[in-house]
């Protein structure tokens, strides 16, 4: 079997560095002071969507993970948080995980359900809906630890356009596509991945494989035979990046709808699986 351990004290220097970068360049104590703050906020005005600013990351305090003493920090990678919620602190931000760990699996919506079965897959516990399967014996740590506990979730932009919008599913916001936001928050990503050198790098959206192509080097593929999966330097850090669409992305994309679906049992595990083998040898 498997043993997990953590470096909490590395994974909290991260925190810290991450911390100062975010408060001097986005978001902090000082407030939001992003240098496209208005070009944004006009660019989404534009779209007919309002503008919602400083939506921070959440770091896990055990995101500085090794299984059988070989490193593998995932980083979960999505678009946008997409809620009409300003100025979320990482302190907030990991609390807002922590509500999403008390519960039960089916209870999650669909892009949390869908994280949950990509970090059961990233850390080799299979799909499953049982509590069991997300949590991590460490070696370090007399308590077993969430899966949310052991990675970090970025989004690409880290504001939100979002409109108001009546939908079968019942949501009350959509996101907004302006790529006036994607272009002024590369920067702020690229520092990201520095800071938090991940290992394993797991895209939430179709788009994002582009959108990150200007920070991407020496790509190959892991497996030829598996488009979804490359090893690239992405801002200078050497890491296996799995590409998928949304969970909540319109069906048989939908993976975050249940552990069974068929893309994410077909799809997302194997890819998963391969990456793994890859970085652990």
């Amino acid at each position: 079997m498997a043993q997990f351990t953590s470096d909490p004290v590395r994974t909290r220097q991260r925190i810290a560095e991450l911390d100062e970068y975010m408060s001097r360049s986005v978001f902090g104590a000082g407030g939001f002071v992003c240098r496209s703050s208005a070009s944004c906020g006009s660019a989404a005005a534009k779209k007919a969507a309002d503008f919602y600013e400083g939506q921070l990351s959440h770091v896990g305090l055990h995101y500085d993970l090794f299984e059988d003493g070989v490193p593998l920090r995932v980083l979960v990678l999505g678009m946008e948080m997409g809620r009409p919620d300003r100025h979320i602190s990482l302190e907030t931000r990991r609390l807002q995980q922590d509500e999403a760990i008390g519960m039960r699996f089916g209870a999650r919506h669909a892009h949390m359900l869908g994280t949950t079965s990509a970090l059961r897959a990233a850390f080799g516990r299979g799909l499953g809906d049982d509590r069991a399967g997300e949590l991590l014996p460490l070696a370090n740590h007399p308590v077993p630890q969430h899966v949310m506990q052991c990675y970090a979730l970025v989004n690409k932009r880290l504001c939100s356009a979002v409109r108001p919008v009546d939908s079968a599913k019942g949501r009350r916001f959509q996101a907004a596509q302006v790529p006036a936001m994607d272009r002024a928050c590369l920067p702020h990503l690229a520092a990201t991945i520095r800071i938090l050198e991940p290992t394993m790098v797991i895209l939430q959206s179709k788009a994002l494989r582009s959108l990150i192509a200007p920070h991407l080097k020496h790509v190959e593929r892991i497996d030829p035979a598996n488009e979804q999966l490359e090893y690239a330097e992405f801002a200078g850090v050497a890491t296996a990046i799995a590409n998928f669409s949304h969970p909540a992305a319109h069906a048989p994309y939908n993976w975050g709808s249940s552990h069974r679906n068929v893309y994410a049992m077909d799809v997302v595990e194997p890819t998963l699986e391969t990456a793994r083998s890859f970085l652990l040898g």
